[in-house]
């Protein structure tokens, strides 16, 4: 195994902790130092990933997300409901917290390897989001005058606004509700009329 092999390796074995943990005993009662423990590295080694705990869930976060898009364009359409579903669950899962989505956001602006680091994550959710949309194109669901590419791109957008939105305070409905709203508005406009 090459350095970047273990790394990867080490990485994903801290993950793997912080998740279970997370679901055991959840995550204001989780220290770092039970998740280098559960993971079998030292804590120093934990800080060469990850900035923080409030890091760990969102990158988590992340991998669901990616994993629930995925099974997502495996399964037959129509894509529209099970999308507006998703996002609903996700953004409820999500606004448990403000002050962690308030450290996300912080967190992906601090510097150009976190800005490299969330775009490479947000690239990856938009890789697995245009064949969603390719196949709802297929099925006469969403419009073929608008590319999958580009909607893949334009509901990224919408996540990122709508959450820059609610952790703002500038609405006052529920994080998982503002993007249900959000996307109902996106859907509207390439459902195939």
């Amino acid at each position: 195994m090459n350095r970047e092999e273990k790394k990867l390796e080490t990485k994903n074995r801290i993950l793997e902790a912080a998740m279970c943990l997370f679901a055991e005993q959840g995550f204001e009662s989780t220290t770092v130092a039970q998740i280098t423990e559960a993971a079998g590295v030292a804590k120093g080694t934990f800080f060469n990933y990850f900035k923080t705990k409030e890091d760990v869930r969102g990158k988590l976060n992340k991998l669901v997300a990616i994993d629930e898009i995925v099974n997502l364009k495996d399964k037959p359409g129509p894509y529209a409901p099970r999308f507006l579903a998703l996002v609903k669950t996700l953004g409820d899962a999500m606004a448990e917290n403000h002050g962690m989505l308030l450290l996300s956001i912080q967190g992906m602006l601090a510097n150009n390897q976190n800005m490299e680091e969330s775009k490479e994550g947000f690239c990856l959710i938009m890789d697995n989001l245009i064949p969603v949309f390719e196949k709802g194109q297929q099925t006469g669901e969403f419009t073929t005058t608008i590319p999958a590419t580009t909607m893949a791109c334009i509901a990224t957008q919408i996540y990122l606004g709508t959450m820059l939105n609610w952790v703002m305070g500038i609405s006052k409905e529920g994080f998982g509700d503002q993007l249900l709203i959000s996307f109902q508005v996106f859907f509207e406009g390439i459902l195939k009329k």
